[in-house]
């Protein structure tokens, strides 16, 4: 049995202290992007 788990570059996470605070993380939005795309490949890549 094999699965198959699309990663990003880095943690998949957000830092924030308050609701609403992860928004202003750059990095961690920009690696949530990265990962979004790369779930998206994958989705269409095994269908």
């Amino acid at each position: 049995c094999q699965m198959s788990i699309a990663g990003a570059s880095y943690w998949n996470m957000g830092i924030g202290k308050d609701i609403g605070d992860v928004e202003s993380d750059s990095e961690g939005m920009e690696n949530m992007k990265t990962l979004g795309e790369n779930m998206a490949w994958l989705l269409k890549a095994t269908a």
